[in-house]
């Protein structure tokens, strides 16, 4: 009886350490799966296109205007956005709005930095740089009300890009913030998994059937000439409501009345796919009879881009001082 009793309690020993070794094996499988698919591979380039950082630190929400940089980051006001914070000066200073993506965010000094040092050679100036990464001047414009408690003399939009190809780059509806399907109405589970697995995010690039994607895509009509000339439209539309903003609702502080001026930033097409192409074809006629869009492509060559759209430090001086020479032409002399 014995034997017995001892011959089943070392089979149930040998069960429980092949149980155990098997357990060993699949959480060390498990983690180095985890560690593959949400490191590894992240460091070697898959996965969701937007880092963590910048859903962070550079697209924090916000509340209207959808997200902004994290607010107090580095060199981020209270608001989140780059410089010291926004208050309204004495009635001798010219206050200028500048708004734009990425491209207005970016740069050691920024573009709305160099336009206030080039301009304050012959009066006080402040510009205000509401430019935060991947917005658009549909974001910009709910901006613009928001923060209607200050005074400008001059609202700048300076885009073109992410108005436009952003859109047929992420989310493809027309007007809509960057990837607002997948930051916002996707499920949960979802967007953690394309946000931080690799070989999920991979798979969604490929086929787009995680995040339901192709059938946003086929309810807007996307690529056909329908769905390009909604996109058209709706820039321009924008670009009138935020002019009719500034001049009829925002309150000036040494000019007499608010201006507003939009101009339309270079684009690479070198850097540029063939569909993109076709899109700043489009802008271009659309816009070349039209006041309401200053076009800035044909100010710097293509060895200037960094990508299809970001230029390099020197080029943002060029932009810079043309934008400067403008507001000094058109707008300085009918205000002081």
């Amino acid at each position: 009886t014995f034997n017995i009793y001892l011959a089943i309690a070392i089979r149930k020993f040998n069960f429980l350490n092949k149980f155990k070794n098997f357990m060993i094996y699949l959480v060390s499988s498990l983690f180095l799966f985890i560690l593959l698919d949400f490191y590894v591979y992240k460091f070697l380039g898959h996965g969701f296109p937007s880092s963590v950082s910048e859903e962070f630190y550079e697209r924090a929400p916000s509340p209207y205007d959808m997200f902004t940089g994290k607010p107090n980051y580095k060199d981020h006001n209270s608001d989140g956005f780059r410089g010291v914070e926004f208050v309204n000066h004495e009635k001798d200073t010219l206050q200028i709005a500048f708004f734009g993506g990425s491209t207005g965010y970016n740069g050691n000094p920024p573009i709305s930095n160099i336009i206030q040092k080039n301009l304050e050679q012959n009066l006080k100036v402040k510009t205000y740089n509401f430019s935060s990464v991947s917005s658009n001047h549909n974001q910009h414009l709910h901006r613009l009300l928001k923060y209607s408690n200050l005074k400008f003399d001059l609202v700048i939009f300076y885009g073109g890009f992410n108005e436009t190809i952003q859109t047929y780059l992420y989310d493809p509806r027309p007007g809509y913030p960057f990837n607002y399907w997948i930051r916002n109405e996707l499920d949960k589970i979802n967007y953690l998994l394309l946000k931080y697995s690799s070989i999920y995010a991979e798979y969604e690039k490929y086929t787009e059937k995680a995040s339901n994607l192709q059938n946003i895509k086929k309810n807007v009509n996307y690529l056909d000439d329908e769905w390009l000339d909604k996109l058209i439209y709706n820039y321009e539309e924008t670009l009138l409501k935020a002019n009719s903003l500034s001049k009829n609702f925002i309150k000036s502080n040494l000019c007499q009345s608010t201006s507003f001026v939009a101009f339309l930033q270079p684009i690479s097409k070198l850097k540029s796919d063939d569909f993109s192409k076709k899109i700043i074809s489009r802008i271009n006629q659309h816009f070349i009879n039209k006041e309401i869009l200053i076009d800035l492509s044909n100010l710097v060559d293509e060895s200037v881009f960094e990508d299809s759209v970001h230029i390099n430090q020197n080029a943002k001086f060029v932009i810079s001082d043309y934008i400067t020479e403008y507001i000094t032409k058109n707008i300085l002399n009918n205000c002081i």
